[in-house]
């Protein structure tokens, strides 16, 4: 085969070519060149940076002094220390105290819960506040500051007594049955005197009774704390003063109290600790009647008839108790998976009672078929309370949605599925406020069968009455009720009502009688 040979791949090299030489390489290492030791000791020595630092710093200062700056500060330090030591003996002399004040901003100071007009004069009152401002202080230095303390005061014996048999006597002299007829009332005549504005539980009232006679007024409450509170006056004097007492009676949650239905005058009450107890008021005598024997808490209960009532649970039971038997009978019937917040039996039907607590709706049941219930109101949502109007007509629930529904007895018995009653009328209505405050409920009002009374969330505060259609017609208004009404009940005959708060105290409407 031929040979391909490149160009100038035999090139003869040159003379001159030969001589130069060839490139180095840049990645060749380059060998450090030693530097003899002659020649180091000829470099001249390294600089003392020592001295050159102390040489500035003494030009430096022979600068200062030529400006005279040092003597003008010794000047200005001497003023200044003799300026400090006379201002101390002035302020010795004067006998004057300083104070610093972060921020210039006024403190705020309530008039009506230091009892003062708007003129900033005392006013006097039977009741002063726990947390009133001292107004005998100068004012610029004393600061109010609110404060929630709570006080349990115990009464002596002595003072228990007197007060027992001053109870003892509205309840054992004026035995009287209570009226058969009706007062006829505006509710513009009804309103709250200053003495008709009182504390009856030391703590959130739940619930609340009055009693059925026409010579006195007594009123029932309970808290949740466990305490029962009665006030009582006579009906001939309105405006004079209440005899109160309160009454440790139970260990937790007290949810229901009433005045007993056979003897009118013991007081029943249920609670959380399982206990139904019984306080005759003559006697003043307290009686445990039933104890859950499953601690399981009692949530509510209504009067069967004179011998017997009804009572549930927190777990969904509703027990049949004779109370008058010794020892009590119970029957026992399981009619939900969920907790009972309140019972009610129908007025008109007393083997009839509607249920409401945590299910979402309402139940009807029957106490001579309780294999099955009878009625199921579909509320949507959970109730706070479901009660029958005096005539028996139609219930009330007030759901957890802030809503207010009428079911009517008619419809459910024309209904074609019992177990799916829709209500005829249906509202809005704030139920819930806060955790501090009882839901609102629609209570039936005795004076007038078909309404139902329930407080408003609204300003200014107000009763309102309700009719078995959910259409408002009318409603309880006054100077003195300056708080939520959420619980309120009324007297059978007598033209009052009574509205209480949650933190116990009631306010009550009367009219003439």
């Amino acid at each position: 085969m031929p040979i391909i040979l490149r160009s100038g791949s035999l090139r003869i090299k040159n003379e001159s070519e030969e001589d130069v030489r060839p490139t180095v390489p840049k990645h060749r290492k380059q060998i450090k060149k030693k530097i003899p030791e002659d020649e180091e000791n000829n470099d001249e020595p390294m600089r003392n940076v020592e001295e050159i630092r102390r040489k500035n710093l003494e030009d430096n200062k022979a600068f200062l002094d030529g400006l005279l700056l040092a003597k003008i500060r010794d000047d200005i330090k001497n003023l200044t220390n003799t300026l400090q030591l006379s201002a101390k003996k002035d302020t010795k002399k004067l006998d004057c105290k300083y104070i610093t004040v972060s921020e210039n901003i006024p403190v705020r100071r309530s008039r009506r819960l230091a009892n003062m007009d708007v003129d900033g004069n005392k006013i006097a009152s039977l009741e002063e506040s726990d947390n009133e401002m001292d107004t005998t202080k100068d004012q610029s230095v004393t600061i109010y500051r609110r404060q929630t303390i709570k006080r349990t005061i115990e009464i002596s014996s002595e003072e228990q007594e007197i007060l027992n048999q001053k109870i003892q006597t509205f309840f054992g002299e004026n035995n009287s049955t209570p009226a058969s007829k009706k007062s006829t009332f505006k509710f513009s005549d009804l309103e709250i005197t200053d003495e008709n504005l009182l504390k009856l539980t030391p703590d959130r009232l739940i619930s609340m009774d009055i009693h059925s006679r026409s010579d006195i007024i007594a009123i029932v409450g309970c808290d949740r704390k466990g305490a029962v509170g009665l006030v009582v006056k006579s009906a001939d004097d309105i405006r004079g003063q209440w005899c109160k007492i309160n009454y440790d009676f139970h260990t937790a949650y007290a949810t229901c109290c009433r005045f007993d239905n056979l003897n009118p005058n013991n007081i029943n009450s249920a609670s959380y600790d399982g206990t139904f107890r019984s306080y005759d008021i003559t006697k003043n005598q307290s009686i445990e009647i039933f104890r859950e024997p499953n601690e399981q808490g009692l949530t509510s209960f209504d009067y069967r008839s004179l011998q017997t009532c009804l009572i549930s649970t927190d777990n969904g039971e509703v027990l049949l108790v004779d109370i008058r038997a010794n020892p009590v009978s119970v029957e026992r019937f399981d009619v939900s998976k969920k907790r009972i917040r309140t019972l009610h039996i129908n007025p008109i039907k007393a083997d009839e009672f509607c249920l409401s607590g945590t299910d979402d709706c309402v139940k009807v049941w029957d106490l001579r078929n309780m294999s099955s219930m009878k009625y199921c109101l579909q509320t949507d949502r959970s109730c706070y309370g479901a009660y029958y109007n005096h005539a028996g007509t139609h219930i009330m629930a007030a759901t957890r949605d802030d809503h207010l529904a009428s079911f009517s007895y008619n419809d459910m018995k024309i209904a074609k599925d019992p177990l799916n009653i829709r209500p005829i009328k249906r509202i809005a209505h704030k139920n819930y406020v806060n955790r501090f405050v009882t839901p609102f409920t629609a209570q039936p009002f005795a004076l007038f069968e078909s309404d139902f009374l329930i407080g408003s969330n609204g300003y200014p505060r107000e009763i309102s009455v309700y009719n078995e259609n959910c259409q408002k017609t009318s409603s309880l208004t006054s100077e003195n009720l300056n708080s939520l009404a959420t619980v309120n009940i009324s007297h059978r005959i007598l033209p009052i009502i009574v509205s209480g708060n949650s933190s116990g105290r009631i306010h009550v409407f009367t009219g003439p009688i």
